[in-house]
This record gives C-alpha cells, structure tokens and sequence, in this order.
C-alpha cells in the first residue's frame, strides 16, 4: 500500500510482547479493524505499541505536575513510528470514583444545558411562582395603556423609591432630592421614600411625556418604578432589573455557572454540588420497625453507656402520654416526630430528644470511641437544601419549555431525572419564542445530536444524573464514544477495544454509524474487533496471526473485507464467509421434554424487572439475550445466582426483588464465572491454575534422585522453599523497572532462566522412550506437548486434558498468566472449573464469556460447553453473540427496550422460536446473519473477478479538513469573530496591545483544543487536571489537540534546570540508578554486600552492653494508607509497627496521611548485646534481614543504624540503601544537598519546607545567592554524588555543555546487560540532545539553574521538547515566540517552527515581530484599537491583502515602516560624562570594557545568551544600587561586584531598575494606585455637591480602608470561594458586583458616572472622561503613550503581564517628571536618574512600539539616562549608544563586539551578527536623503570623540 507521507502511521520493528519485528502502514482518516485469533498480538499493537506512543507523545506535551495523573503509558518496543496523531483509547475502564461525575458531565451534555439555561430559561419567583421580566419603559407604556383601556383610564401616579441610608436623616434624604427638583413624596415607610415622578391619565397623556417620566424614575429610583392606580386603587409594580415587583425579590443575572454543580456559584451551599451529605440516619437509629420504645426500638441507647437516654425517653413519654408498648411503626407522625427532634434543650428539664443527643456526641467526636460510635448511625442522606439536585435553590427557578401540569416547563434538575430516551423526545419538541438566536439554535442542535447518538447506542433507558462510577465497562465505553464523536475534534487516532462488547446486534449498527461519523470528521479509528458486523464496515481489516502466542505475532491478511473473504484463507475469512461455523461444535441437545427439570424465577422485579416469571431448563445450554438495558443481568446475577446461593444456605448479598424461586432442588451447586482476574504475579500458570503442577511436583519428588536426596514436594516448588534459584526467587528472570520506559526483563544470570538450583535440575524423569526431562523443561513444555509426554499418567492427563479442550493447547506450562490475553485468561478459567470436580447437576452462569474471542475461539468455547453438558450441569449464559445465541438450546430474550421499557420476557424457546418471533430484537439479527454472511461471500467472489480497486468515495472530512473554524467568538472583548485558520501551515495572529489576539490563540483555540482531548480521557484524569472552561463561542470546527508554548509561564524554580526542564535529568537518574556503581563517600571505595555473620560481628563490638531493637523496614519514605500491611503483621502475631518512629497498634491501625511519605518498620525483637545473648541477636537478626529484604534497622540510643547485607563499604562497613531515582533528585530530601536542599546555592531563609517554586525565591527575590559551600554548587548529597557511571558523577555529567553531554553519549560502546538495561534511556537521552542542539543551545550546560535562563533560551528549551516528541496532526499555539530573541535567533526559531509545520502539524502563532509576519502561510489582524475598541478581524490573508485592508495597523506599518531616527540623534562626545565599566568578568562575560555615555539612550543588544542581562543588571545595575544613594550608604558601599572598576559613578543621583515584576501582590493594587493620580479621583469625587452634604472626604472613597469600601469582599471586588475536591475559585463580589465600594459610596457620582465606574473605565476612556482636571489627564495619556489605553484604571495587578508592568513603572516615572530646558545641550555636571529596562518592547504591536520609543526619548530629554536591553530593530535603530555583545552565546559570548552609534555598529567588520541585520535595516528604514548625511556626520563625530 502506497501512502502520501502525511496520510499513514508507518510502524517500524514492533517487538512488543509476541510481536515479531512488525512492519505496517495503517492509513490515517480510516476504520480500520485489527483481528485474529486470541492471544495473536492485536492488543499489543494496537494499544501497547500504537496507543501506547500517540498517547505518550501528547502526554508529554502538558506540564510535568499534570503527567503524574495523565497516566502517561510505556514507551513500546518498537524501532520507530512516525505519523502518528495524538491517540485516544475508548476503552472499558471505568477508574471513576467520584460523584462529581455523571453522565451528564461525561458526555458533556451538563455543559451545553447550562449554556442553553443561562441563555434561553425563563425565570420563575420563588415567592408567587409568576415568569420574572425585566421591564423597560417602552413596556410598561403599553401595559399602562391596554390598563388604562379596560379600566376607564383612571388616574396613575408614577413613584419610584429612594432608600434612607442608616448614618442619614429623612430630612438630609429630602434636602438632596429637592436640589433635583423632587418635591412630592407619595408614601414614606421607616427605611425609604416614595417619591413621585408625575401624574397622568394614560390614554389622554402624550407617549412622550408618558416616556420621559418613566426612564427618568427607572433612573432615579435605581431601575424599579411604582405605578398607583387611584380608582379602583391598586399598585402596578415594575423593575428593569431580574426583579419580582410584586414580591420585592431581587434576582442575579443568570450565568452558565449557576447551573453547574461543580462550580461554586451553583453548587448547593450545603452539600457543595454532591446532593447528598453524610450526617445521622434515623433508619439507622431505629433499625427495627417492629420495637417498642420500652422494647429498644431505640438503638443506641441500649449500651450501659447510654441507658440514662433511655430512662430518661421513658419518664418523659409517660409525662406526655406517648405509648411506650406500641411498635414504632405503629406511632403517628407526631409521635415519631417528638421522639426524634425533643422538645428543647436539655438544661430546661424538658425532652431533648434523639437529634439533640446527636448533636452532643458531635461535640465530643475528638475522643475515639464517639467517632466510633457516630460511624455506626451516619450514612449518606439526600441533602435537605437542594433535595438531592446538588445546585442552588435559585438555579432551579429557571424553566424551559411548559410542559406539565401548570405549564411552567422543567427545571435542570427535572431534566437531570428523566431517561435520556424522554429527555430527547423533550428536546425534539422543544419550541423557544422569538427572538432565538443562532447561539441557542446551534446549542438545540448539539444537545439534540448528543441525546441521539446516546439514544441510537443504546443508552436511553440511563438518566444524566447516574453517577458515572455506577456504570458497566460497556456503557462506559459507549458513553466515551459519543462523547469523542460531541467533542468534534478532528486529526486524532481513536483507539477502540472492542466496542461490540455488551451490546446487542440491533445496537450494532448504531454504532458503527457513530465510528464512521468520527472517521468522516477527519479521524483515524483503529479498532480491535471479532464481530462480524464491524469487520464488515471497516475500510481496512488487518488480521494477524496465523495462531495463538508465540505461534502470532505476524500479519496474515491486511486489506479490505470483501478482499478478505474473497481471497485469503486465513481463519478470520474462513469463519467470516461461512466455510466454517462455531456452532457446528456446540452439539445441540434440543429444547426441553416436558417433565425434564427445570428453575422457575416467578415475580422478578428488581430494577427495571416487570413482575417477570421465567422457566430456565435443566441440562441445556440456555442463552439470556435482549437489548442493552433489559434487564439480563439483573435476572441472572441479582436474583437468580443470589437466590440460588441462598437456599444453598452460601453467604450472599439480598437477593433482588422477586416472589418465589422454584426448583433449586434440582441444582446441587451454582458457580458463577465472571472476568474478574485470575492472578496478578508472574508465578501464576496454567499448570498451576488447573493443579497439574502438584502433581508434577510429586512425581519429581518420588523419583529416586529426589528420595536419595531427600528432596520432596516444596523443593519443586518455586514460589518458596530451598528449590528455586535464590537469586531471582524463582522467577526466571531479573525485572528492571525503568519508570516511564518500558520495563526490562533480563534473564537470570545465575538460572538462565530455569527458576531453579542447577542440583535441582539434575532430578530428571523419564516417560517411554522420550529424552527424561527436568522440572524446568516440563514447565517448558506447551501444554499439546506435555499431554503427550505424559500420555500413560493419567492424574496429569485429567487436569491438562481440559485446556486442550478449551483450545489453550499452544500454551507453555509454566507461562505466567498475566502475559495472556482477555480471551486467553476467560479460557483457562472455564479449564479449571473442567479440571474440578465439580458436583454433579450444578449450574454455571457466565457473563458474556465470548469477550476478547476470536470466532475460531468460540467454537472452542462452545466445545468446553458441550463437555460441562455431558458431565451433567446446566449452563445458563448471558450473551449477545450471535453464534452463541445460535448454538443454545434455549434463548429467553428479554426486553422489548431497555430501562423502564424493558424487563419483560418477549420470546422464549429455541433458535427457531424466536426467529419466528416478529416482536424480537434477537429474532430479526439471527434471521439478518445468514443474509449477510451470503452477501459477504458474494461481494468477495465479485473483488476477485475484478481486481481493480474503486477510488473512495469522498466524505464530507476530505473537503473539511483543511481548516480551524471558529464561529462567533465573544470571549472577553471579542465581537462575534468569525475566523479560519488554515491547518498544516503558519497563521500569525496580530494586532494592536489589547486587541484580543491571545484570547483568540489561547482562550479559544488552545483552550478547546485541549478540553476536548481531555474531555475524551477519563473522568479520574479529569478531576485532576481541570481543563479550561468552555469558551464563549458559538461554534469551533475542525479542532485538533492543541499544544501551548507560551513565554510567560515560569521559566522554572530555584531547583529547576535545563536538565530537568528537558527531562533529561530524569532519564539521567535512572541511567545511575540502574547501572551506576556505588562508592562510598568517606572511603572512596566501591560498595560491596556483605555477610549476615559481619552485621552481628559489628553490632557486637560497637553496641555491647547496650540494649538494641531490630527493626525490618517494609516500607521506606513512601506515600499510602498501608491497612493491608497493618493485616498482614497482625496475622504474623505483631501487635505493633513503627512509623515515621512512633509505634502504632496493627489491631486498630489509624488511618495514615496518604500524601506524607511515611517509614514503616517491624519491630522484630529486643536484645541485649553481649556474648550471653550472642544466639538470640543472631536470631532476631536473621529474621529482621528475612523481612527487611536484606536490610535491617537498629535502634540503638534513640538513634536508628542502617546494616544491609546487599550494599556496604568493605572498609568501614557502613551500609547503604538500595539506590533510587528520588536519591538523584534535587527535590526530594533523599537527594539534595542538606545545606542548600537541593537548589545548588545558599539563600538565607530557604529551608525544606520551600519548593523553590515561589515567586519570592524567584522574580521578587532581591537578595544575594551565593554558590553552596557544602556541595560546590552540585545541588545533591555525598551519597548521590559518589555513585558513578563511567568514573563520573551525575553532577559531572550535568556541568557538562549540551554539545559536551551529547558527544559523551554518542561516544557510549555498551553490550549485554548494559545494552538491554540502557538501550532506550540512551535513545531517549540523545534525542533531547540533538533537539537541544538543533535550536541553538549546544553551549548550555545541563545543570544551568532555569532562573538564569534568557527568555529566549528558555523559549527555545520548550520548543526543542516539542519538536522532540515527533507528533502529528497537533496545533501548536505559541505567545510571541521571537521575545527576548536576537534577529539572529529568530531565524532560528522560524527555521525550527518550519520543521514543526513539516511534521504535518498547525502553527498558531501571537506576533508583532514582522519578519514572523512576512513567513507566515496566513495573517489574522485584530483590532482596529485594544479593549471595546477591538476585538474585530480587520484584515485576514497574505500580507497584501492587510497592507490592502483599510482598518488595518499592521497592514499599514506593513507598507509604511518606521523611518529612522524619529529624531535627532544626540551626539556622544570625548568630554561627556560616561560610566566606564572595566573588566567586567561575571558569568560569561571575559573583560568586557564597556561605555555608558549619560543623558543618552543606550541600547545593549547582542544574540541569546551573550551577556547583555549580565551587564547591564548585574554589573552596571547591581553596583550603581550600591554605590548611589545618602552619604552614608556610599561610605559603607561594598567592592565592586563582577567588575574590577566602575567609574562615574558620581555623576548619577539615582538608578532605577523599571523590570517586568509585578506592580503589586493583592486584587487591591491596580494601575491607578501604582500610577498615582487615584488620590486625585479621590479628590474629586469628595469635592462633589453630594459627597459635601454627606460629609464624605477623599477616605471614603478608598477601597484599602472600611467605610466607603464593600464590606463583603473588603474592597477587593471579588471573593474566594472553596469548594470540596475542586480547587478555590475566585468570583465578582454578589454584594457590589466586583466595583468595590459599598451601595452609599456608589450614589455619589461625578458626570454620571461613579467611583466603581470610573474603576471599570478603561484608559481610553477615561481620557476624555478626565479631560478637564489636567494632573489626572496627564498621568492616563502618559499611559497611553506606552500602548497601556486598553487596560482599566482598576485592573488587579497580579493579572498583567510582565511587559504591561514595566510599561506601568515607566509612566510612574514619566508623570514625576518635567523636560529640562535645553535636552540637546551639553551634559550636566551632575545627571537625574539612569534607568534600566530590559526588554520594554515585549508584547507591543509595532504602533505601540513608535510611542513607546518617543517615551523613551522623553526620559532622556528630561536630563535622565536609559539603559535598554533590547533586540527589537527598530529602538536599536533609536539609540544613542549602542552595545553588540557576543559573537554567540555562553562560553562563545560575554565579549563586546561593536559599540558606537547606530551606523558605527552597522559599519563594523567582523563577527557582529548585530552588524549584518542593522545594515540592511537602516539601508531600508532611512529618507533617502538623509542616509549619506548621517553617515558622514556620525563619523565627523566618532573623529571627534576620539
């Protein structure tokens, strides 16, 4: 097969499990199956190879904290795999454990309804039950109109109220409203005016006046306006807001969240969204109905404890009159009622009652047995609140449709209740009033698709509200499919593990319409199926084989079905043409005579059972059958197997529902075979499982050898005894387990594998005239063999004669069963039920039992069943499979539907009777079966008459495929975006600062692209890493996964570096782990084991006299709650483990902190070291090695010793713990260094409990960081650093430059075991290097501290990562990639952004940089401005088409570029004053030489990692800080640091670092305090009419200070919320709605506006709005000056960006200052401040970067110095001075390679990369007429100068 090099995933030497160095193209946007027998290797390629990679690929692309839940799986064995999508496996699994899932959240069902609710719902009062509206004054003109018309046009009185604030009088209330011109008050009441607006007759009063009135009382009276009627007199009551006039409730805006019970603002205030809470059960307390109150009906207070209770309910029941002889049942209500809740508290004397006894115990629940005992009566209860519907009360008062009795329409919670099947036919009749807009049409049309597809799988008998974690492994995965069909993302592979499973054959076909839908939206399904149905739809079928084990592993067959069954004749096309059939195996016994006996189950009526009476027949093969959800299970498990077990007298749990069982004489024993697993380890095998090998093992044991040697059954055996090898416990082989690599299983070096002692190999046994054999070559032996060679034995016979039988005859003996297949495991699990024996006439049930088998392997299965059938039992089976189906004797075909439409019997008889059967789904499949196989055959006939194949027909994902739609885009400031990104190419999203660029990129793109790629994981996966909400969009096609690469997220913590960013440290850890050699620390000398003799030999001599006690460790610094240790010690007679060195009981074992890494060890005995007790310590000893593993801990004086006998120094003989990766970790106290814990330096106040990760160890950190003394700066303990590979630490390796490490790998020669062990880590570790190298950074060292990185280093790490997991299909979304990146490295960058495209990938880039722009494939240019002035697309295409755009900036700065200078350049002279930087050495830099002229703008610029930070921040920055300032500071100024001399100094009064740390910590710090001109605002709202009558100063109008502030959230605007499982979330203050200040501070307005609002302004805004008061004016233009007009003068600080801060700090500075005179004079004696900026340009639109480059300019000419570190051409092009180090980065840079003016730079010969970009740029960027000029007179001045 030929395939374009995008359209296959092309598998390479797949080796995993029985694979046999596989090859296969699996063409993509495909369904293909993978089939063959069981045990052929499907599972393995399909999930633990192909899965498997796609899987871990984008696994690895999310944040290391988020892979730990992710599940990342295994790297397969295989040589390699390219084209491979990410990958999604719909599987049956279900690890749910929370109630926060249901079916609702899992097929996001519950996400589309509370958008629909929040837009469509109408809102009913809580208190008259009436539809709430908002009322505008055009409304209720007409209103009072139709009212006046009906009623005579009375007279009406138009009011609206005025509130009387607490701290006013009435008087001062009237005062104010006088000054407006309001006189008359119609009603006044304690709190509140009525005041009046006008009087009219409405028929005769013009509409106009009628208007007017209205909206100026809306006004005033703050949206609610009273209309009193005066005859008849009545009160029409009207509010513009979500408000009940006639009742006086105010409601909120209804928003998504509030119908979500796993958000905070919906979810039930007491049960936080569960619906249920844990409290007493008084079903619980009164266990038995029957009881009296004198009798004990009572439960808890018939202890002596509480007999007091009991006295005391018996003195008062007399005193009331309650009977005290009457059953409980038997008491009224009132009765019950006083019993329970009491009549008050028990200090009045009077009857306190149950629930106040309760309330009692609470208080005392710190003592053990009270919680004890409060466990007894508490269970789950519904929550009282919410009644179970887990929301908000206020949620459920909005409706949809009027369905019902009072036509009021269903609530969410009403919806939630009904099966999926009604809440469709709901949906479908839905009718919503005008206007519906196209929003709420397309989510109707989402929900409406979703319930279908759930209908049409067969789901609608399930309701959204059943918790997720209730459900079967087949509804599981049916749900999963429907849901990955809703998320409609397209480019990824669908893993699917056979999805026939529980369902039946009429439900087949929906699915495969569901597969083919993910297939034609653009997906690759790859499927491993046996059903015939689904093999028959596939475009491909790859059928492998040609047997079982190791007799697979290879491909038979890879083509298209009718392909299959015409040509091959391989087994799958045999069975599937029909030239054979399973059922030909079964042997059919007939139906029932009458007579024979039979089980009757009358009046079944558990679940959805309807009073069901069946007759199951004896001795036959009866076969359950029916839809999904009718009821089968239940019948067979539930009732009948529970029933069964009971009248056998078996413990059992309740029996389901039903009258009578009839019959159960006639069975003697019922056995349920389930697909539960039948072992775990590696030394469970068949042999063993079916007893074969016990008797093998007694055969070895009486052979002569054994009797000579006194071997005897326990010798054979190896799993104890002293038989088996001692090296690898009888296992075989060594297991290494390499963490997130595939494990490696080495062959045992001492055994080869043959698990015994070679003596024991010796006994061998002789059959006939076969070879005799040892015991290692029985287990050898496949089990066809073994039956032959013990042919004449027939105890061996008999018990391996049934796993021939069930076709397991390919199977070795000794094979370990977790190594099996599904089917192969159901098999050997039927074969050991043959091998009992079994009571006659018993009854097996099996639950589907053709899961995972082959059709060849059914017929086997059927052969099994023929032989129970023989021996005399009945088999009762529950299955969908239609040649089961055939083959039974019997079928009961239950249904007719499932859920509450089924439970009834619909058809009950023999294969014929219910094909005869009109009404039976089972009927018509079995009568469709034979058609289909005859059509298969004919089509297969017909493709090798004509060979030629018919081009695919193409489907709608061929044509839609080639594009991200996104439709109507309103998050944030968006406005109904309509945009499409062309996939597999680059699109550049750009525009103004503010325009909604990221929120397009991220927001929308990003963040829906990953939530339905996690949306499609599991739900436990989900409740870990919360994806993104759903964006505010109406629709996004063509999706794939997406991955960020943003440059903003944290470079990386103190104890981060470029190793573990990489990952390479981890790989790194287990390489030393795993093959490094040991030392120890104080002797240098490799560690050696040691004897168990030279242990007691030294605890005699150092601890004699001493009593010591010996602990065993089993458990060492590991996390969990270890209650089935605790078990296993009580049953060894231990009373007591010590953990964490505090001994806990093992009887009553508390419950450990999970998430604490705990020590627990055994203390073994006591003794007292002397030569008396010699023979004891030896003992203890022994033991305490025995469970320890060879390790053994000694208390010794409160101190705990370690002695192992695996690892210690053979000249000091100190012991050692097994090697572990934590111990190379820098972040686990195993690990790090004890001083410096793991960070490498010696920071003051840093301690263990610190993660290094804080921003205050980081961006805020301003203290000195000095190398760690205890460790050099190697961040790891002695112990970690003296185990070697190859003679080197691990430290070493990591000091090592990228370049370095990767030539120390590639120079690697290993063999053997170390080959084995370290092939993959190898191939791991030199990829991530050679990506490393790719984007530049081979002179970075491994262990470079992440916080030293550059942002374009750091940038360019996480690109080599993602270029180095080789995926497919992704959209890689990135934030401004080229910040902190020279012109020399971009193109880097865009060269490696290319080879990500090539990969057949989707580039979304956010950019300003215009070489970025010019390589883009697509442009998208949003704005015209930023904030409500944006969010529109002004231009889309090429870079013509925004050059021809007329909205577009971009387009136009595109066609007419910044001309340089913008303006005079400022000449540097040989007398101006400069700082003079000499020899500067820090970090990289080598004796840099370096000119700082003052009242300059300097610019220092240079590629990534060259030195500029370096010099300008911790050299000419750091000193300057140390040596400017007061008098006296300078005379206690400290040497010079990283310099040798610094000089002129003198001439600069100040120096000040404007960086990108935040402007603030709280919610309450924003722009307008930093700034400075809030306390003006202030100012001037305290001045206004109102505030002065109030008395309000500029205080009241402070949100950090009580008084005029909100109360409720303390002026921050918004509140925390916690929530139970979920994390915090932050929300809009409900008491202020998030504008920070209180109801009375709020009246007070200026210009209409008040204080809150004028916070809600955005720059832009608030210019004009300010424009008369110039101090306030000044500061917001110089805001907008820097591109800041979009922010809003209240935004929280801690949510702008870096770049937004420092442009912040910038204006701070601005506003302080007034230009000098004379700017382009000469130079001051003395200068202001000098300025550093490092990178101002980041994130700014090239219009935003002219201001900001005038502002600079201001700065100087106001007589101040600027230092910028910048690569952004056009502010090099500014500059004064200019400063290009390098040439290259690292140890290649730190040299100054030009310095002088813009054009001298330009000019420079040589290495200059800074030189070859200038000169280009400056040749384009000039007036023609002034570049001659320039030049010339720039070298007038350099002569000059110099």
């Amino acid at each position: 097969m030929t395939t374009q090099s995008h359209d296959c995933i092309r598998v390479r030497g797949a080796r995993q499990n029985n694979l046999r160095a596989l090859d296969l193209d699996i063409p993509l946007r495909q369904l293909v199956v993978v089939t063959g027998v069981s045990g052929s290797g499907k599972s393995s390629l399909v999930f633990d190879t192909v899965y498997a990679e796609g899987q871990r690929r984008y696994v690895e692309t999310f944040s290391p904290y988020a892979r730990q839940f992710l599940d990342r799986m295994d790297k397969p064995q295989v040589d390699r795999i390219e084209g491979i999508p990410p990958a999604i496996a719909i599987d049956q699994t279900n690890p749910v454990r929370t109630s926060r899932s249901t079916v609702g959240t899992m097929t996001e069902l519950n996400d589309h309804l509370k958008l629909l609710f929040a837009r469509a719902a109408r809102l009913h009062c809580r208190g008259c039950g009436q539809p709430v509206r908002r009322d505008t004054a055009a409304s209720i003109a007409d209103e009072l109109r139709v009212h006046a018309a009906s009623a005579g046009d009375p007279r009406l009185v138009v009011t609206f109220p005025v509130a009387v604030p607490k701290n006013f009088s009435e008087a001062e209330v009237l005062q104010l409203l006088e000054q407006q011109g309001y006189t008359r008050i119609h009603a006044r009441s304690a709190d509140a005016l009525e005041v009046v607006q006008d009087r009219f007759r409405a028929g005769g009063a013009d509409r106009s006046r009628v208007l007017e009135a209205l909206e100026a009382a809306l006004r005033v009276g703050r949206g609610r306006v009273s209309v009193h009627v005066e005859e008849p007199a009545a009160v029409l009551k009207f509010s513009a807001d979500l408000h009940c006039a006639a009742c006086d409730i105010h409601y909120r805006e209804p928003t998504p969240s509030l119908f979500s019970f796993n958000s905070p603002l919906g979810a039930c205030d007491t049960c936080r969204g569960f619906g249920r809470v844990i409290g007493v059960d008084y079903g619980l307390v009164v266990p038995d109905a029957s009881k009296t109150l004198r009798g004990g009906a009572i439960r808890p207070w018939q202890t002596e404890s509480y007999r007091e209770c009991q006295d005391d309910l018996v003195k008062f029941a007399r005193k009331r009159g309650v009977p005290l002889d009457v059953p409980w049942r038997d008491l009224s209500e009132e009765q019950r009622r006083w019993v329970i809740d009491g009549e008050g508290p028990w200090e009045k004397k009077v009857w306190y009652g149950a629930r106040r006894f309760f309330q009692w115990l609470e208080g005392r629940s710190y003592k053990m047995h009270i919680r004890v005992l409060l466990s007894k009566y508490r269970s789950y209860t519904p929550c009282a609140d919410c009644g179970g519907a887990r929301l908000k009360p206020e949620a459920l008062l909005w409706r949809l449709g009027a369905s019902g009795a009072t036509g009021r329409g269903l609530n969410i919670h009403d919806l939630m209740l009904l099966p999926i099947e009604r809440t469709s036919e709901f949906f479908a009749a839905l009718a919503l009033p005008a206007p519906l807009d196209e929003a709420t049409d397309l989510l109707l049309g989402e929900i409406r698709s979703r319930l279908d597809f759930l209908v049409r799988v067969g789901l609608g008998y399930l309701t959204l509200d059943r918790q997720s974690r209730t459900l079967s492994g087949g509804e599981v995965q049916r749900i999963n499919l429907t849901t990955a069909l809703g998320t409609s993302l397209t480019n990824t592979l669908f893993v699917l593990d056979e999805p026939s499973i529980g369902l039946h054959p009429r439900d087949m076909r929906r699915v495969i319409e569901v597969m083919e839908r993910l297939r034609d939206n653009g997906n690759s399904l790859l499927v491993v199926e046996h059903d015939p149905q689904i093999m028959l739809s596939a475009d491909r079928i790859v059928d492998l084989g040609p047997g079982p084990g190791e007799h697979g592993g290879r491909i038979v067959f890879n083509g298209t079905p009718a392909q299959l069954a015409g040509r091959s004749d391989t087994l799958t096309a045999q069975y599937l043409s029909g030239r054979k059939d399973a059922v030909d195996a079964a042997g059919h016994r007939g139906p029932p005579r009458p007579g024979d006996p039979s089980l009757v189950v009358q009046g079944a009526s558990e679940h959805n059972l309807q009073d069901l009476d069946v007759t199951i027949p004896l001795g036959r093969l009866v076969c359950v059958t029916g839809v999904s959800g009718s009821g089968k299970s239940t019948l067979v498990q539930d009732v009948l197997y529970a029933a069964l077990r009971r009248a056998k007298g078996k413990p059992t749990e309740t029996p389901g529902a039903h009258r009578t069982l009839l019959g159960a004489e006639h069975v003697a024993e019922v056995v349920l075979v389930d697909q539960t697993a039948i072992g775990r380890t590696t030394r469970s095998n068949p042999a063993s499982y079916v007893g074969a090998f016990d008797v093998i093992r007694k055969r070895f044991a009486a052979e002569a050898v054994s009797l000579e040697r006194g071997y005897t059954l326990g010798t054979f055996s190896f799993n104890s005894g002293n038989g088996r090898c001692p090296t690898c416990a009888g296992n075989g082989f060594e297991h290494v387990e390499m963490q997130f690599l595939s494990d490696v299983y080495l062959r045992c070096p001492d055994c080869d594998g043959r698990r015994y002692r070679p003596e024991i190999l010796e006994v061998k046994m002789a059959r006939g005239d076969r070879p005799a054999k040892s015991i290692a070559d029985v287990l050898d032996m496949t089990v066809s063999e073994a039956a032959a060679f013990f042919a004449d034995d027939r105890d061996v016979l008999d018990r391996i004669e049934p796993l021939v039988a069930v076709g397991l005859e390919y199977l070795r003996l000794g094979q370990p069963v977790p190594t099996l297949s599904g089917g192969e495991a159901q098999r050997l699990k039927l074969a050991g039920h043959l091998a009992e024996s079994s009571a006659p006439r018993s009854l097996f049930l099996f639950d589907e039992p053709t899961t995972g088998l082959h059709f060849d392997d059914v017929a086997k299965l059927l052969g099994a069943f023929k032989r129970l059938l023989d021996a005399g039992h009945s088999l009762v089976v529950i299955e969908h499979n239609l040649d089961v189906i055939r083959a039974a004797d019997w079928i009961l075909d239950l249904g007719p539907e499932g859920g509450e439409r089924g439970g009834r019997l619909v058809a009950a008889g023999t294969p014929q009777d219910v094909m005869a059967c009109e009404a039976s789904h089972t009927g018509r499949a079995l009568r469709e079966y034979a058609v289909e196989r005859d059509r298969v055959v004919a089509d297969g006939r017909a493709s090798l008459a004509s060979p030629t194949t018919v081009p695919e027909a193409p489907r709608v994902a061929d044509a839609a495929r080639n594009a991200i739609v996104v439709h109507r885009a309103r998050e944030h400031n968006l406005r109904d975006v309509d945009v499409s990104i062309p996939r597999d190419g680059m699109t550049v999203v750009t525009g103004v600062s503010g325009s909604g660029k990221s929120t397009l990129a991220f927001d929308i793109v990003f963040a829906e692209g990953q939530r339905r790629y996690l949306e499609s994981l599991n739900a436990y996966a989900r409740q870990f890493v919360q994806p993104a909400g759903r964006p505010d969009v109406d629709a996004i096609f063509g999706i794939p996964p997406t991955v960020a690469i943003e440059q903003r997220t944290s470079r990386g913590g103190r104890k981060s570096t470029v190793g573990t960013l990489t990952e390479v440290h981890h790989f790194l850890r287990l390489l030393y782990v795993k093959l490094g050699l040991q030392h120890c620390p104080e002797c240098e000398v490799p560690i050696e084991p040691q004897t168990v003799d030279a242990i007691a030999a030294r605890l005699l001599r150092e601890a004699r006299g001493r009593r010591i006690e010996l602990l065993a460790p089993l458990i060492v610094a590991r996390k969990g709650y270890y209650t089935d240790l605790a078990k296993w010690a009580a049953a060894k007679g231990y009373a007591q483990l010590r953990v964490d060195g505090e001994s806990l009981p093992t009887a009553k074992w508390p419950r450990l902190d999970r998430f604490r890494e705990h020590t627990i060890e055994l203390p073994v005995g006591a003794a007292t070291v002397g030569a008396k007790n010699e023979r004891e310590l030896r003992r203890l000893l022994q033991q305490a090695l025995d469970y320890g593993k060879g390790v053994v801990h000694v208390l010794d004086r409160g101190k705990v010793r370690v002695f192992s006998t695996r690892r210690a120094c053979p000249s000091c003989g100190r012991s050692f713990a097994e090697l572990d990766p934590r111990l190379f970790s820098y972040n686990s106290k195993h690990g790090w260094c004890e001083s410096c814990f793991g960070t490498g330096v010696a920071i003051k106040g840093f301690d263990a409990e610190q993660t290094g990760e804080e921003i205050w160890w980081n961006d805020w950190f301003e203290g000195e960081a000095t190398p760690c003394g205890d460790c050099a700066g190697q961040r790891l303990n002695p112990v970690a650093l003296n185990v070697l590979y190859r003679d080197q630490s691990i430290a070493e390796l990591a000091a090592l430059p990228v370049d370095g490490a990767r030539k120390f790998f590639d120079g690697l020669k290993l063999a053997g075991r170390e080959l084995e062990i370290a092939r993959d880590l190898l191939a791991e570790i030199r990829s991530r290097l050679a990506f490393l190298q790719d984007v530049g950074l081979g002179y970075i060292s491994l262990d470079r501290a992440a916080p030293t990185l550059s942002g374009g280093e750091a940038q360019r790490i996480r690109l080599a990562a993602q270029l180095g997991s080789n995926l497919q299909g992704v959209c890689y979304v990135l934030d401004e990639p080229t910040i902190g990146l020279h012109p020399r490295d971009n193109a880097v960058l865009l060269d490696t952004l290319a080879k990500l495209g090539a990969k057949g990938n989707t580039l979304l880039v956010v950019e300003h940089d215009e070489d970025t722009i010019r390589r883009a494939d697509h442009v998208i240019d949003l704005g015209p401005g930023a904030g409500t002035r944006g969010g529109r697309v002004v231009g889309e295409g090429r870079i013509d088409d925004l050059i021809a755009a007329p909205e577009s900036l971009t387009g136009r700065f595109l066609a007419h570029p910044l001309l340089h200078p913008l303006a005079q350049r400022r000449a540097v002279g040989r007398g101006d004053p400069v700082i003079a930087i000499e020899r500067a050495e820090l970090h990289n830099l080598r004796k840099v030489n370096a000119r700082i002229p003052l009242r300059r703008l300097t610019v220092i610029t240079g590629v990534s990692g060259s030195g500029k930070s370096t010099l300008a921040r911790d050299v000419l920055y750091a000193n300057l800080r140390a040596h400017t300032g007061d008098a006296k500071r300078r005379r206690r100024a400290p040497a010079w640091l990283g310099c040798k001399d610094l000089r002129g100094v003198e001439h600069v009064g100040r120096v000040l670092e404007v960086d990108q740390t935040p402007i603030g910590k709280t919610p309450r710090s924003c722009p307008a305090t930093y700034v400075g001109f809030w306390d003006d605002v202030r100012k001037l709202y305290a001045g206004t009419t109102e505030s002065r009558v109030r008395g309000y100063g500029p205080g009241r109008f402070s949100f950090n200070t009580a008084g005029g502030r909100c109360d409720a959230c303390e002026g921050q605007g918004v509140q925390t919320i916690e929530m139970s499982f979920l994390p915090n979330v932050k929300v809009l203050c409900d008491a202020c709605g998030g504008r920070r200040f209180n109801a009375e501070t709020l009246a007070v307005q200026h210009r209409g506006r008040s204080i809150g609002d004028v916070l809600a302004m955005s720059v832009d805004e608030a210019v004009e709005f300010f424009a008369a008061h110039p101090r306030i004016h000044h500061a917001l233009r110089l805001l907008q000056d820097v591109g800041l007009g979009y922010l809003t003068l209240g935004q929280q600080s801690p949510t702008l960006s870096g770049g937004e801060a420092q442009r912040i700090k910038l204006v701070t500075e601005l506003a302080r200052l007034r230009p000098q005179a004379d700017p382009r004079g000469r130079a001051a004696a003395t200068t202001g401040t000098l300025y550093v900026l490092d990178e101002p340009t980041v994130g700014l639109h090239m219009a935003d970067v002219e201001k900001l480059i005038r502002v600079l300019h201001r700065l100087v000419d106001a007589g101040n110095t600027v230092v910028v570190i910048e690569h952004n051409l056009d502010v090099i092009a500014e500059a004064d001075w200019l400063i290009d180090l390098g040439p290259e980065g690292g140890s290649g840079g730190g040299r100054i390679v030009a310095q002088g003016s813009p054009e001298t730079v330009a000019g420079a010969k040589g290495k200059s990369h800074t030189a070859k970009v200038l000169r280009t740029f400056l040749r384009e960027r000039r007036p023609a007429d002034l570049v001659v000029a320039v030049a010339d007179a720039s070298r007038r001045r350099e002569r000059r100068a110099n």
